[in-house]
């Protein structure tokens, strides 16, 4: 025996003492030896189970870092910075907010390359040496080409690098290359045209006269409108309308038969039922809006029309189905069902008759 190498020893000590446990645990004998064995098992099980599950879990975590919404690929980042220029795009430029409230000023991008952009900043009066390595924060606008239409807006972190001051007094920028550019949802919405089989209903009531006789959450107490549109009178008619507000016209007959006083700011509640851009149903909507712009004399008795800004979006309960809460509109979302309707009707006219 002491001339057999000590690893089949070994082994046969090891194979022993497995044996040993394992029917310890069949008859049901409870020793040291056993014990620790299925401590150890299920210890084991438990690490190996924990471990895949974090393992598992990391790609998911890495993706909620990076929202959908962020371009880091170098090559993107780099056409849509040279589109940029390309487009003359305004830059709106600011201090990062990290260090606290300071004033924003516009620039242009001349040039971009793999050190770094060039900015002008023509607005800027006066530049020291202290601006160099401040951070600044930078948003843009681009027309992409799978969406003409619409306007995209871009925004990125840099750093002041260098500067230089022209013989013409205007400043340029030397900023870094941003890692990234964060696509923002505000946007320009497309506005288009409704021809009058779109339009079945556009009716508006003045703000005193909602809120004074009525209740802005029951459209059922509002009363008679001020003006009537649509298919059911010919006060007022649509002439454009978007996700961010409309514009709308009013009959030199209504204006001279009401005693309302239009003022620019002055606000107005409106019903507005639309049909489906492929007629197959209709929807109604509920919104307030205020007046941004009279096109022509706001005391005009024979020729007027308002555009109209969205500031508060009606939504019923659901349920019950009676009755308003009203929401707040951000300006760069818009109402985002009419926004959806304008760009689906804009498809439709497009396909059908080739006039959008």
């Amino acid at each position: 025996m002491d001339d057999l190498p000590h690893s089949i020893l070994f082994q046969a000590s090891l194979d022993s003492f497995f044996t040993g446990v394992f029917e310890d645990i069949l008859a049901g004998r409870v020793t040291l030896e056993s014990v620790l064995v299925v401590v150890a098992f299920f210890g084991t099980f438990v690490l190996l189970t924990s471990l895949a599950y974090t393992f598992a879990g990391k790609p998911r975590m890495r993706m909620l870092d990076q929202p959908i919404t962020w371009v880091t690929n170098y090559r993107r980042i780099m056409e849509l910075l040279d589109s940029a220029v390309t487009q003359r795009s305004k830059v709106r430029v600011s201090f990062h907010r990290d260090l606290g409230a300071a004033r924003s000023t516009d620039g242009v991008l001349l040039e971009v390359g793999k050190d770094g952009l060039l900015l002008e900043m023509s607005s800027l009066k006066s530049i020291n040496p202290s601006w160099v390595g401040r951070t600044l924060e930078l948003n843009f606008r681009l027309r992409l080409p799978e969406q003409p239409k619409l306007q995209s807006t871009f925004t990125f972190i840099s750093e002041i690098d260098s500067y230089e001051v022209l013989e013409t007094g205007i400043v340029q920028l030397r900023i870094s290359r941003p890692l990234r550019l964060e696509l923002n949802q505000n946007r320009q919405h497309l506005r288009v045209e409704p021809p009058d089989k779109y339009v079945q209903t556009f009716t508006m009531w003045t703000d005193d006269q909602v809120r004074h006789d009525g209740d802005p959450r029951s459209p059922d107490t509002w009363g008679p409108p001020l003006y009537e549109g649509g298919g059911g009178g010919h006060d007022i008619e649509l002439l454009n309308l978007s996700g961010g507000g409309l514009r709308v016209k009013i009959s030199p007959g209504a204006l001279r038969a009401k005693t309302n006083k239009i003022t620019v700011n002055q606000q107005y509640y409106c019903q507005l039922t639309l049909a489906d851009p492929d007629l197959d149903g209709y929807a109604t909507h509920y919104v307030l809006m205020r007046v941004g712009k009279c096109y022509d004399d706001c005391e005009s008795k024979t020729e007027l029309s308002l555009g109209m800004t969205f500031t508060s979006v009606g939504v019923p309960y659901d349920p019950p189905l009676t009755g308003l809460r009203w929401r707040t509109v951000d300006r760069d979302f818009g109402i985002r069902e009419l926004d959806d309707w304008a760009y689906e009707l804009h498809l439709e006219l497009y396909r059908n008759k080739g006039i959008a």
